[in-house]
């Protein structure tokens, strides 16, 4: 179980190995530990796929990415914490997820109650990156912060910021996980 003066270990068991890629990069930004399988896990994070598996995870701490059916379902089965979020949820809302679930606590979104997100990904063939995109997608990889990226790319942090907008449009994301994550399927980046 896990203890507030540690970080908990997390399992990623996302059915995309390109959406749990860019979920670990994430995580690992956060120097959240990850686990080998579910038994060593403090937190397991799980997609749709998992939803007819439900009543076998009750004893787990569980993140849930995907449809609005978790936030429904889950405070039925589970007892501990747990995070019901939409898949674009940003990093920031990934690791609090991680954390509360951790603690005991329950995360839930409004996003992940309200209609789905906006944005429809773009097809490969039709992302065209600047050079200083494909740089400042590379730093969002590697889990820079804005003013980091800022300061090794030699910009302004706002400069970073109108990049970071710029590849959200094009990837057709609303989060810096969803860019990395869109970002290595379409071989745009590695991590």
């Amino acid at each position: 179980m896990f203890r507030p003066d540690s970080l908990p270990t997390v399992r990623v068991a996302l059915t995309s190995a390109v959406w749990a890629a860019g979920v670990e990069a994430v995580l690992a930004a956060a120097g959240l530990p990850l686990a080998a399988d579910e038994e060593d896990a403090d937190v397991l994070i799980v997609d749709d796929a998992w939803l007819p598996d439900l009543p076998a995870l009750a004893g787990q701490a569980l993140v849930a990415l995907g449809s609005r059916e978790w936030a429904a379902v889950l405070p039925g089965v589970l007892t501990g914490g747990w995070a019901a979020l939409t898949p674009d949820a940003t990093s920031a809302e990934l690791v609090a997820g991680v954390l509360g679930a951790a603690a005991g606590l329950v995360t839930l979104l409004p996003a992940a109650l309200t209609a789905e997100p906006e944005a429809d990904p773009v097809p490969a063939g039709e992302v065209t990156l600047t050079p200083r995109e494909h740089d400042v997608l590379a730093l969002l990889a590697e889990g820079l912060s804005n003013k980091r990226a800022a300061r090794d790319l030699g910009v302004s942090e706002s400069t970073v910021k109108f990049h970071v907008q710029a590849l959200y449009s094009k990837l057709g994301v609303q989060s810096r996980a969803g860019a990395v994550a869109r970002g290595i399927a379409l071989g745009l980046v590695s991590v």
